[in-house]
């Protein structure tokens, strides 16, 4: 009865921080993530109807509960489900310490927690430590939640296979045996891209992209590059001192997360991995380490809700269709409102605008490459490919977001390239706040 009673309660903590803690990243990778899956739910495929620059597991996944409910509610419901698990697991490994990883999730303000791709590697990561811990011998299993992971976002699984050659290299047989179960979930993957005629598409999304996105979105110098540096030796020491367990090779691996972007997010999830690398060594007071964090977990959660309450003033989205019962800032709401009443007015439009995802969303519009527009998101030399596919649309209007257009921020991966040819090839008819509408004939 305690169990179950740690259940709900770990339950409820985590849906109350993907409802009330998404709403101010409503523009961000959650509802990026529901989005593929909400397409996904609708019968499109990926990489042909629509660009992902990684493997498609968690958008799958979680389109399953779109299928009976195709509203965001579903999936913030799933999400809180992994949540539980990850976080199950973890007491059953680390015990009360384990609320110490909470707390530092907490302290980054939940990213780590987010509703992405990302966050389900790191799902299976964690469900990896649990069976190297409870069950090392289970080779067959152990090797298909690997090739899950590479599923989940490739870059961090294929990294998670290191630990098993570097640990077991004498052993054969058990490497042979994880191979295999690496290769079923991908065998799978690949007849399914073969049936659907997207292997190329895959290919040029997922690895070719990747040095159009690395040219303009990774390697800039930044404070997370160089405390993701000072974190990776501290762990290379705790491997070193602890050659023998496994759980440290995997958790070494995490240093993939925020490899190229090093950035707030990706540092999250990677400095999660550091603290659960760094639980084992504590070994006096675990219990009231572990209470202590639950008690401030919970204190830092609800002033942060407090604070960005007072600053945000979130409201539910009940007038937008799919985000009924998601929070968001009043702010943002109401300019939603009005700028999706703007969109309506042109019946066959293009829209270039982080606001095209909620907006095709809510009207239950066709998801496309053109959701996504960002650098490096797709394949490679996408820009000018896109480029390409607008040429070759007729009587349209493309609305353009010249907000995004004109931030010079480093972290802005608005698709210039795209825009400037839109603004220097066709005639500009009308404009509204931040938006400036062109006609293509």
């Amino acid at each position: 009865m305690k169990r179950i009673l740690r259940y709900i309660f770990i339950f409820l903590f985590m849906f109350c921080i993907v409802e009330f803690f998404s709403f101010a990243n409503i523009y961000g990778d959650s509802i990026n993530n529901y989005m593929f899956s909400h397409a996904i739910a609708m019968g499109e495929i990926p990489y042909l109807d629509f660009n992902m620059v990684s493997t498609p597991l968690y958008p799958f996944f979680m389109s399953l509960g779109l299928l009976f409910w195709d509203n965001y509610l579903v999936f913030a419901i799933e999400q809180s489900i992994l949540l539980t698990i990850v976080f199950c697991l973890l007491y059953e490994i680390y015990g009360k310490k384990s609320y110490i990883a909470l707390l530092i999730g907490c302290l980054f303000a939940f990213f780590a927690f987010n509703a992405t791709y990302n966050f389900f590697a790191l799902f299976w990561l964690v469900l990896l430590i649990y069976l190297e811990e409870k069950f090392s011998t289970k080779d067959y299993l152990i090797g298909f939640v690997i090739g899950c992971a590479i599923l989940s976002k490739q870059t961090v699984g294929i990294m998670l296979f290191l630990p098993t050659v570097l640990f077991y290299y004498r052993d054969i047989r058990k490497v042979f045996k994880r191979v295999i179960g690496v290769f079923f979930p991908c065998i799978i993957f690949l007849i399914y891209l073969l049936l659907q005629h997207a292997l190329y598409p895959f290919f040029d999304l997922c690895f070719f992209g990747l040095f159009d996105f690395s040219s303009k979105n990774g390697f800039n110098f930044s404070f997370y590059l160089v405390f993701s540096i000072v974190l990776f030796c501290i762990q290379f020491y705790i491997l070193c001192k602890r050659k023998k367990d496994i759980k440290n090779y995997y958790l070494l691996m995490g240093i993939s997360f925020v490899i190229p972007l090093f950035d707030f997010h990706h540092f999250s999830l990677y400095v999660f991995c550091f603290v659960l690398q760094s639980l084992p060594l504590i070994t006096k007071h675990e219990d009231y380490f572990g209470r202590l964090a639950l008690t401030l977990a919970i204190v830092v959660s609800i002033f942060l809700f407090c604070y960005l309450s007072y600053l945000l003033k979130p409201v539910f989205s009940t007038r937008i269709p799919k985000f009924q019962y998601t929070l968001s800032s009043n702010y943002d709401y109401q300019k939603s409102l009005a700028t999706f009443n703007f969109f309506d007015k042109y019946p066959k439009k293009l829209i270039l605008s982080y606001g095209s995802i909620q907006y095709d969303i809510s009207r239950d519009n066709p998801i496309t490459y053109f959701n996504i527009l960002m650098y490096g998101n797709y394949g490679y030399r996408g820009s000018y490919e896109m480029i390409e596919k607008i040429k070759n649309m007729k009587d349209i209007y493309i609305l353009v977001d010249m907000t995004s257009y004109h931030d010079l921020s480093s972290y802005n991966q608005f698709d210039k390239i795209i825009v400037n040819y839109v603004i220097q090839h066709y005639t500009k008819v009308d404009s509204w706040r931040e938006f400036d509408v062109y006609y293509k004939n």
